[in-house]
Parts: structure tokens; C-alpha cells; sequence
């Protein structure tokens, strides 16, 4: 991870691509529910990690931060780019209340054990606003 201020994600995993409005975009199909498969099958470890106070619980809460831009992205049906992410999270329909702070905070403080708990919460109430989002897409649609 080069390049990038200590405690921030490493951005170049995501490639922008054009977003075609339909929640594909160019080269991908965004899949929410890979990121949130990702965290559901990461969480564990990383819990483990806190629990011995591993210092490798930072780079594995990093790429959890990672997935869970990728879920709060994806659920809005945009590609993930993080170049001036916190105005692009702000313009963001669906996210949690707070999310840009609770993110600055442990983006920056990702070896602290409130961070992973914040992280577990905000991946729980994307979800659930995710999950609210398309039952009432879905309800709409059948009504027409």
C-alpha cells in the first residue's frame, strides 16, 4: 500500500468505471451483497485479531473499510471512487446517519477496538437501509 497518507485505505483497488445509471458500469456489475459477503466472512477474524491485540488487526480492518465503501457505493448504484470521497459519500442517497465522521474516525484510528465496532454498525444499518431500498423498489414495481 504506497502512496497513501498512513491510516487511509489503499484507493487503488477500485477501478473508476462509467457509471451506466442501471448499476452496472463499465467492466463491473455492482454486487452489494459481495461486499457485504466479504465482511460477513471477515468479521470473525478480525474480531479474533482485537481479541489477541494483534497488530495485523489494522490492515484487515483496512480492507473491511475498503468493503464497506464498496457496499455503500454499490447500494447506491455507483462504481466506488474515493478520490474526494467524503463530498462523494456526502451525495450519496442511502448511507448511514453520520457516516463521513464515523468513517474519518476510524479510517484514522484503525487499531482501536470502538473503531471495528463502528464498522460492524455501519455495515449493519447499510444493509438494512440497502435491504429497506429494494423491498420498497420492488413493491413499487409490482404496483404498476
Amino acid at each position: 500500500m504506497k502512496d497513501r497518507a498512513e491510516g487511509q485505505p489503499d484507493i487503488s483497488l477500485f477501478a473508476a468505471g462509467e457509471n451506466k445509471g442501471d448499476g452496472e458500469c463499465e467492466g463491473s456489475i455492482l454486487r452489494p451483497e459481495e461486499a457485504y459477503r466479504n465482511w460477513e466472512e471477515g468479521k470473525d477474524g478480525i474480531s479474533t485479531l482485537f481479541k489477541t491485540r494483534d497488530p495485523a488487526c489494522a490492515d484487515e480492518m483496512r480492507r473491511a473499510i475498503l468493503w464497506f465503501y464498496q457496499l455503500l457505493f454499490w447500494s447506491n448504484g455507483q462504481e466506488v471512487d474515493l478520490t474526494d470521497r467524503q463530498k462523494r459519500v456526502e451525495w450519496l442517497e442511502l448511507k448511514p446517519h453520520n457516516v463521513v465522521d464515523r468513517l474519518s474516525f476510524i479510517e484514522q484510528n484503525p487499531r482501536l477496538a470502538h473503531s471495528f465496532l463502528q464498522l460492524q454498525e455501519l455495515f449493519a444499518e447499510q444493509w438494512k437501509r440497502y435491504a429497506k431500498d429494494r423491498a420498497m423498489k420492488s413493491i413499487k414495481k409490482s404496483s404498476e
